[in-house]
């Protein structure tokens, strides 16, 4: 890998620019614990204490504010840039690799990476989204949490995965303490085995999901739960499990998760441009969701683990914990095995970090590959064993073959073709196109905290424009805007927030269907405005199972 040197300065200027806010009344914000809007202005949206919202916002709403703090920190890093090569200087062939650039297109992905040898033999990025944009990684954090703890292991600050958790935590009030508590360990949490009673699956008010991240002192609220299976009976996946192991980084280390993976693990892998939520009140990042890294540094996660935890001669992590990651000992659902927060499939000898809307860090020890999705699919992922068999077809040696141009060609045909947008298609805009252009609509209260929004439907430009409470004396609401496309194709924006892809379409004659990613969210969101005179009812759904109605009405 190359080196270069990155200056990486302090992030006031984000919040400066989103709520015109100084450092000092930001810092104010911050000691008072007031919940700024999450990634989006929507974000404002979805102020998550709404319960029938989703647990991810929850996660999500502290990521500008922590920018703004500067709190990542000023510095200098030594970015390692990994370096490119043709397939067939790796062993692989162009052709296959082109088509299995298209099979992934097929879903709704954002990008496709693939490493052979060290070097970069695809690196494709699907429109809208496009390279250098930071992606949020999901349940993939949970493997970064996995990393972190094994490198408290391998510095000695934690003596051993078999230390009981209970005992780590005996300043914590735990109400419920039993000789099953008693008995988990590290381990149990890192494989998902924990036996705590945990429900996560839809994301209604009443899972323990959603209730974990209302509680105050949310590691309390986890170790409080009652058992349902003794320690290590069985896999069930627990969001809990990892938000516990990164309040132990915080115990152990007296710095949250980010301040830690920055110098014991970013640092060393060149990873500078890293997004995380802000600590909780406990000091507490969130360990089971909320990081974003753009995708050539999520592979270096995945390298870190291909060369058995090591990086330019250190040991970063002990080699055991590698091979548990990889071999998986304990059987998880779908086919798949488990271990030290990573997924496995010991058939094919393949183990990976996984994330909702497929986000996925794969590793192929045997292959020498490491393999990287960024997505916005809605459920589920690209099949892992197409993906994995699909890496496997397109490798013919170990060694450099023959020049094969022809095969070249047809992978950055590929490339290209996933680099461009393809329209959706559109309706021609009816007569209420002309009348609703421009007017203002006022919206009810609702559980977005939109106040209004307007279309600029005739304009050679169209745009969209709403305004959102804020929760400030001095200004009651932030007006947000930008371009909006109405040929079947996405128009990007800049925001405070990221880059805003918005297109929009008619259903019918009086029902206008606008679609919005921020792109590097794995979500998309629709909003249906169905017009009916000077009233308007409007659904708001998202892709992370969010909906919402609201109503309106024009201003006279």
């Amino acid at each position: 890998m190359k080196r270069k040197v990155v200056i990486i300065g302090g992030g006031m200027a984000a919040l400066a620019a989103a709520f015109e806010l100084t450092r000092t009344e930001a810092l104010r914000d911050h000691q008072r614990q007031i919940a700024r809007p999450p990634i989006s202005p929507v974000g404002r949206m979805l102020l998550l204490h709404d319960p029938n919202l989703p647990a991810n916002r929850y996660r999500l709403w502290s990521n500008l504010r922590r920018i703004a703090l500067g709190l990542e920190r000023p510095g200098v890093i030594e970015a390692q840039v990994i370096e490119a090569a043709t397939p067939e200087e790796q062993g692989m062939d162009s052709a296959a690799l082109a088509q299995l650039v298209n099979f992934v297109g097929i879903y709704k992905q954002d990008s496709l990476l693939i490493i052979r040898h060290g070097k970069i033999v695809v690196d494709a990025y699907y429109a809208p989204y496009a390279p250098n944009i930071r992606h949020d990684l999901r349940s993939v954090t949970k493997s970064f949490i996995g990393t972190l703890t094994g490198i408290e292991v391998q510095e000695g600050l934690l003596d051993s995965v078999d230390h009981p958790i209970v005992d780590l935590f005996a300043d914590e009030h735990i109400s419920i303490v039993d000789d099953a508590k008693k008995a988990i360990t590290v381990q149990n949490m890192l494989d998902m085995t924990s036996g705590i009673a945990w429900s996560e699956d839809a994301y209604t008010p009443d899972e323990t999901i959603i209730r974990m991240y209302k509680a105050p002192d949310i590691t309390g609220f986890v170790l409080s739960q009652p058992m349902s299976d003794p320690p290590g009976a069985r896999f069930y996946y627990n969001g809990g499990n990892p938000y516990v192991l990164s309040a132990l980084i915080t115990k152990k280390t007296g710095r949250d998760a980010l301040d830690f993976a920055r110098d014991e693990l970013f640092k060393p892998l060149g990873i500078s441009s890293v997004r995380w939520g802000e600590a909780d009140a406990q000091g507490v990042t969130d360990g089971e969701s909320g990081l974003y890294l753009a995708p050539h540094d999520m592979a270096k996660l995945g390298y870190l683990y291909l060369r058995q935890g090591a990086w330019d001669g250190r040991q970063i992590i002990p080699s055991s914990w590698v091979d548990r990651a990889r071999q998986g000992p304990v059987k998880a659902t779908n086919g798949f095995h488990y271990g030290n927060l990573w997924w496995s499939l010991p058939d094919k000898d393949a183990f990976m970090a996984l994330g909702r809307h497929s986000q996925i860090i794969l590793v192929l020890p045997k292959l020498d590959v490491v393999a990287v999705i960024t997505g916005a699919l809605k459920d589920g992922y690209v099949p892992n064993p197409d993906l994995i068999d699909g890496i496997a077809e397109a490798i013919k040696s170990d060694t450099p073959l023959p020049p094969n141009s022809s095969g070249q060609a047809l992978l950055a045909e590929s490339i290209q073709k996933a680099a461009t947008e393809q329209a959706s298609p559109v309706r021609p805009a009816p007569e209420l196109a002309k009348t609703i252009s421009g007017k203002s609509y006022r919206l009810s209260d609702n559980a977005l905290h939109v106040k209004a929004f307007s279309l600029n439907l005739v304009d050679p430009n169209p745009s969209w424009e709403y305004s959102v409470a804020t929760e400030r004396l001095d200004r009651p609401t932030t007006r947000f805007t930008g371009p909006i496309g109405f040929d079947g194709l996405f128009r990007k924006s800049s925001a405070p927030y990221g880059i805003d892809a918005v297109k929009g379409t008619w259903l019918d004659d009086r029902t206008f269907v606008v679609e919005r990613r921020i792109l590097g969210h794995g979500e998309t969101e629709r909003w249906t405005l169905a017009f009916d005179g000077n009233k308007v009812d409007v659904t708001f759904e998202s892709t992370d199972g969010a909906k919402v109605n609201l109503h309106g009405e024009a201003d006279e």
